[in-house]
């Protein structure tokens, strides 16, 4: 491995084009280290510029920031490895971003380690996805009052509805879908709008989805003015504090769908000349997956002509993590003769991967065995943006994008369990501005804003590895540190926090000096709450205030 390590050049590493930040670090005697190249990336995203190279870590950063990158790649000499670690930093233009940190080293013909380097990716996006893993996705659904504008929008019909399976209450699409009112629903089973000759086959399905059984189920639905229209139904939970309130009943129009299999089930080239006109893309598929046709839209919704896509193999623009899904999907449609709805991943030719939402219906022959499958894909990347900022928007602070006191009470919490069963320490700090009442009163809340900004932005700066600075609100800031074994550590953070508070914050044209008041909670041998230790910091916090301003005070434990 390290024959094969010592072969590479930095030319090979630092190969033209590469987005990501790129630093190449010499090992130094006594485990120094020195900036020896740095790409484009770098300069363009953090305060290194030419000047910085042949400089140590030492001559750059703070004191905290260089204990730990001397720590991190010293870890790396030690054990002659590679490692990696997650971050977070504010770019030039003071965003917060998170980071996943690869360092690789490189070695010379007698197996020493000469130089480290270090690939910087930017995970921001995929920390914001992890929310929606840890079910976070379903309480911010129920509780948020900002996902009510998504739901009203959603082109599909969706009904809320109870255990007893009585509407509730619905959407926009829901009164289109139905012709009834959402209130001329109210309290009414939606078993009744139901087709006499389907009702049992609804009450079983929402029977099998109240156990937990969630599939797609083809009911005809009578609307207000007696005509039926077929729908794709589903029941999702909605999901309170872990506790399922209720449904989601989604009622998927399917009548242009269906119109279009039966036209091509009547004759190609009538197929054809719909589909042509159709702003979605068309896309039909044999038992192997083999593309029999795709519409001209192509072009226009994913920057493929048509006769590019039937020339590859089959599902070849899946994105890798989602072939088992759109897989499966196909494959039970296939088997069962049903319909299915599935959001993935597709490849566009400028953009790179998108969000696609596929609606396919499996066509059987008059020998009932599988024909092929009918399949329209949609570009959902701009509702699947607005669903992430949604969550970014419960979970961030919007003036300085640090987390809240939600996440970091969820984080916090995660990290404690860790401590209990690893026996690591954590710490808890709580801190705000001195009289930053009087900031508002004198130079306005827009000046109070910039403050709490600036402030946020250098409190995050002392952050690393799995430490977190969060908003509680107002002035007010909360930080956790993980695995801290001892009170000086954490007074070391502490003091590199005050270190950066010292200078005058410069804003709107105002030179403003503040102090800070800090409250400390240690973790102690007995369990204890995250809650329990926010409020001996806070109450720590006001004791310093009492006794002398830009001061802290740790808790008893």
């Amino acid at each position: 491995m390290k024959n094969k390590a010592a072969s590479l050049s930095f030319a090979r590493v630092l190969m033209e084009g590469i987005k990501e930040m790129v630093f190449v670090v010499k090992v130094d005697k006594g485990c120094s280290f020195t900036y020896e190249f740095f790409n484009s990336a770098v300069i363009e995203s953090t305060l290194l510029d030419a000047t910085s190279i042949g400089k140590t870590f030492d001559d750059i950063h703070s004191t905290i920031m260089a204990q730990f990158l001397n720590g991190k790649y010293g870890e790396v000499v030690q054990k002659n490895q590679s490692m990696s670690y997650e971050d977070s930093f504010y770019s030039t233009a003071k965003k917060l971003f998170y980071s996943k940190t690869i360092l690789t080293p490189l070695f010379d013909n007698a197996g020493k380690c000469t130089h480290i380097v270090s690939l910087v990716k930017d995970i921001t996006n995929e920390k914001i996805a992890k929310l929606e893993s840890e079910g976070i996705r379903e309480r911010l659904e129920e509780s948020s009052a900002r996902y009510r504008s998504l739901f009203d929008s959603n082109a599909d019909a969706i009904f809320t509805v109870d255990f007893k399976g009585c509407i509730t209450g619905g959407n926009s699409a829901g009164h289109k879908l139905s012709g009834y009112f959402i209130n001329e629903l109210a309290s009414k089973s939606f078993i009744e709008f139901v087709v006499p000759a389907e009702k049992e086959q609804a009450k079983a399905h929402f029977h099998f989805s109240i156990l937990g059984n969630i599939k797609d189920c083809r009911l005809q639905i009578s609307n207000k003015s007696g005509a039926s229209v077929a729908c794709l139904v589903k029941f999702i939970p909605i999901n309170v504090k872990s506790k399922i309130t209720g449904f989601y009943m989604i009622a998927k129009d399917m009548t242009e769908l269906d119109k279009i299999a039966s036209l091509y089930e009547a004759g190609e080239e009538n197929f054809r000349i719909i589909a042509e006109h159709v702003h979605d893309v068309i896309i039909l598929m044999d038992h192997h997956k083999n593309f029999l046709y795709v519409s001209p839209s192509s072009e226009n919704i994913f920057g493929f002509k048509a006769d590019q896509v039937t020339a590859q193999k089959p599902i070849y623009s899946v994105h890798p993590e989602d072939i088992v899904t759109i897989s499966s999907a196909f494959e039970q449609a296939a088997k069962d003769a049903s319909s299915y709805l599935v959001q993935i991943r597709l490849l566009h030719q400028e953009r790179g991967w998108i969000w696609a939402e596929i609606n396919g219906t499996s066509v059987f022959g008059e020998d009932k065995s599988f024909n092929h499958m009918v399949m329209v894909a949609r570009d959902i990347s701009i509702q699947k943006e607005y669903e992430s900022q949604l969550k970014h928007f419960a979970y961030f602070d919007s003036l300085t994008e640090l987390p809240n006191r939600r996440y970091f009470q969820e984080y916090a919490t995660e990290r404690l369990e860790l401590k209990e069963k690893n026996q690591s320490g954590i710490a808890v700090l709580i801190l705000d501005i001195d009289d930053f009442k009087e900031i508002n009163d004198q130079w306005g809340h827009e000046t109070g804003d910039a403050v709490i900004q600036e402030f946020g932005y250098r409190l995050n700066s002392c952050m690393h590895g799995e430490n977190m600075a969060a908003r509680l609100g107002g002035d007010e800031f909360v930080i956790l540190l993980a695995d801290i074994d001892t009170k000086e550590q954490v007074a070391e953070v502490a003091d590199s926090i005050y270190r950066v508070m010292k200078e005058p914050i410069k804003v709107l044209g105002l030179s403003l000096e503040i102090s800070i008041s800090m409250g400390i909670a240690l973790a102690p041998a007995e369990k204890i709450s995250i809650s329990a230790m926010m409020k001996r910091a806070d109450t720590a916090m006001y004791k310093a205030k009492q006794q002398e301003k830009n001061t802290f005070q740790v808790s008893p434990t």
